[in-house]
């Protein structure tokens, strides 16, 4: 019996390791659209679609979705295109104002993949994708590139001149690249080096 159940942990924490795994190389895509309709996202590169309905609450979302661009498509034909980043939900909706019927006309024009706010999640991210790294001016290292997220001041020279985040210590940092953890598990301070090229 004590083998079951030491059997059962182990599995249980597997599938929990598992699942923390895949938040880190996931994102989502939500928003509003007419109760009923059926949204359909697509990543034609990857092969990639998923058909949701919209509940009777008017939202849907589409969780679980790998990095990428994407194609989101109404059933009336009408449609978005979206970047989905690491542990965010993109927006995309597709319902109108009442208010913006009245007038007579409206464009906007924009250009750009920076998503709208994630406000389906209390999480404070930022996600800096590679094209923006490589624009920005600063040094080509993980830590200076960290310095960017809102809240983060260079920690003590004793603990390495790491990123704080939001007051906290530099010991409770995790690092990942790409999806994967590479916190040094032995002092938990610092992380394993990576090429900076390396970043996707």
């Amino acid at each position: 019996m004590i083998r079951k159940t030491t059997l059962a942990i182990a599995l249980g924490l597997c599938i929990v390791g598992g699942a923390h795994a895949q938040s880190n190389t996931a994102g989502a895509i939500s928003g509003r659209a007419d109760a009923g309709d059926t949204i359909t996202v697509s990543n034609a590169d990857r092969g990639f679609s998923r058909t949701i309905t919209v509940g009777a609450d008017g939202t849907y979302r589409l969780s679980q979705l790998p990095v990428g661009e994407y194609t989101v498509t109404r059933n009336d034909g009408s449609a978005r295109k979206v970047r989905v980043s690491v542990g965010t939900a993109s927006t995309v909706d597709f319902t109108e104002s009442p208010a913006a019927q009245t007038l007579d006309g409206i464009t906007v024009f924009g250009s750009g993949q920076i998503n709208p706010i994630d406000v389906s999640s209390v999480e404070s991210t930022t996600i800096l994708t590679a094209e923006q790294i490589a624009k920005i001016p600063v040094a080509r290292n993980t830590t200076d590139v960290a310095l960017l997220a809102p809240g983060t001041v260079r920690g003590d020279a004793a603990f390495g001149n790491l990123a704080s985040f939001g007051g906290a210590s530099v010991a409770e940092n995790q690092y990942f690249f790409n999806g994967f953890n590479i916190t040094n598990t032995f002092q938990n301070l610092n992380f394993v080096q990576v090429p900076f090229e390396g970043i996707a």
